[in-house]
């Protein structure tokens, strides 16, 4: 805000300038949260689908081993 365009307002020019720097904080915390929240749930993501993979190939190893399927029950 420029002082000569609105000298009515040149005693409140630092509280004005106080309120713009505590939004852009405000606006710089709030992505910084939302980017460490996706980058959780990102992550939790992977885990589950690394678990599903996981179980789904010992799944098919015991399908492919006629040994190891008999000695497994199916219930």
């Amino acid at each position: 805000m420029n002082i000569d365009q609105f000298p009515q307002y040149a005693d409140v020019q630092d509280h004005i300038r106080r309120a713009r720097l505590e939004r852009s904080v405000y606006l710089a915390e709030a992505f910084a949260t939302l980017v460490h929240r996706t980058a959780l749930l990102l992550k939790s993501f992977a885990g589950r689908m690394s678990d599903g993979l996981a179980a789904e190939n010992d799944r098919r190893a015991i399908e492919a081993d006629v040994f190891l399927k008999r000695s497994v029950g199916r219930y």
